[in-house]
């Protein structure tokens, strides 16, 4: 795997959210993690200090109850900037795993050292900025979901983002991720699928 187009790949996605940013004060290594579908970037209650870079794959955020219920909280595709910024900016467990349901390249910097050594240019910090904001506006979008939405209508919503997924990945982590069972999700389906709708 060649890391310095890896490391290409991270800066021209950063540069596409805003102005030319200068690199050359990033000297932390990259790291790069080949995960392997069904394998766990990491599990959740471990202490990760390191923020990722999901290149190519698909992956889901997945948090487990007390009980041992696994809850699908969201799905990413490459590439897309992915982790748990409450554990790496604080050093505390992370709430959720990040598992493979692809087999994915990912690379991964030290966020301490990353953010001391580019904190100093403006134009990193716009574009971590404007990531930032995306995350809160998708946040903001998804809870509104669950409040107003049908379980259908979220459905109908996770195939018109997600169409190559709908029948690719478990139904058990699309009927978590929308919020019902798997034996509600059977039932919708089935009644879309009598009404011939996706």
């Amino acid at each position: 795997m060649d890391r310095v187009q890896l490391q290409n790949d991270v800066f021209s996605y950063f540069n596409r959210l805003g102005d030319e940013i200068d690199w050359r004060a990033l000297t932390t290594p990259i790291e790069v993690h080949l995960i392997a579908k069904t394998q766990y970037l990491f599990r959740q209650g471990e202490c990760v200090d390191r923020w990722y870079f999901l290149h190519s794959g698909l992956v889901r955020y997945v948090s487990v109850s007390d009980e041992g219920k696994e809850f699908t909280q969201t799905l990413v595709k490459g590439p897309k900037i992915i982790g748990s910024t409450r554990s790496m900016v604080t050093t505390s467990p992370v709430l959720f795993g990040i598992q493979a349901l692809e087999d994915s390249v990912i690379t991964s910097y030290n966020w301490a050292e990353f953010y001391q050594q580019m904190r100093h240019d403006k134009a990193f910090l716009e574009c971590y900025l404007h990531f930032l904001e995306t995350i809160f506006i998708a946040k903001e979008e998804r809870e509104s979901t669950f409040v107003k939405d049908s379980a259908e209508r979220r459905y109908l919503d996770f195939c018109v983002a997600y169409p190559e997924l709908k029948d690719q990945i478990p139904q058990q982590y699309i009927a978590s991720y929308i919020g019902i069972t798997p034996v509600a999700l059977s039932r919708i389906r089935q009644k879309l699928k009598l009404g011939h709708r996706p």
